[in-house]
């Protein structure tokens, strides 16, 4: 197992920085998707949101397996 030499702060802000982009950008396709088909509700909105929040907690656990994996 190597030691990586990456400062922990810089990991873990990025990682905040793409589970922020992530949620976001299912939000923002979401708004898309509603303005496009004319949803009275935020069904698409709510759905991409959510898929975001799966996929970015998913990207998380890995990057925090694999930093740890690493010391």
């Amino acid at each position: 197992m190597k030691k990586s030499n990456k400062n922990p702060y810089f990991i873990f802000s990025s990682m905040a920085i793409q589970m922020g982009l992530t949620i976001g950008a299912g939000a923002y396709g979401g708004t898309l998707l509603d303005a496009h088909y004319q949803n009275a509700k935020p069904i698409w909105t709510i759905i991409l949101s959510l898929l975001g929040v799966a996929v970015s907690l998913y990207l998380l656990i890995r990057g925090a397996k694999r930093i740890n994996d690493d010391e």
